[in-house]
C-alpha cells in the first residue's frame, strides 16, 4: 500500500516527513526533490498492512529542525507559527 501527500513550511522548507501506522514507531517517508523553500514538497511511503482497521499519522520536520507536534493551536492565536496538530486517517484494508 502506498501513502502519499504534500508538506509545506513556507520560507524554510521541508527536511523530513514521517508516518506512524497504528501508533507504531515513526518511519521516514521518501521525499520528492525540493523545488525551493516556498513550495509544497511531495512525499510517499510504502507499507504492507494486514486486513482490518488501521490509522496512519503523518508529521513533518522543517529545515530549521522544528518537528510538528500533536498539540493543536488555532491559526491566529498565537500563530501563525507553523503547522500544529498531526494529520491522521483511519481506513479499512480488505482481505
Amino acid at each position: 500500500m502506498t501513502f502519499a501527500g504534500i508538506s509545506w513550511a513556507q520560507t524554510i522548507g521541508i527536511e523530513r516527513v514521517e508516518i506512524s501506522v497504528d501508533d507504531g514507531p515513526w518511519e521516514d517517508a521518501e521525499l520528492g526533490a525540493p523545488v525551493n523553500v516556498d513550495t509544497w514538497r511531495m512525499w510517499r511511503a510504502r507499507r504492507t498492512l494486514a486486513p482490518g482497521l488501521h490509522t496512519v499519522t503523518v508529521r513533518e520536520t522543517d529545515r530549521s529542525g522544528h518537528t510538528q507536534t500533536a498539540e493543536r493551536v488555532g491559526p491566529i492565536n498565537p500563530g501563525p507559527d507553523g503547522s500544529t496538530g498531526l494529520h491522521s486517517i483511519t481506513f479499512t484494508v480488505s482481505p
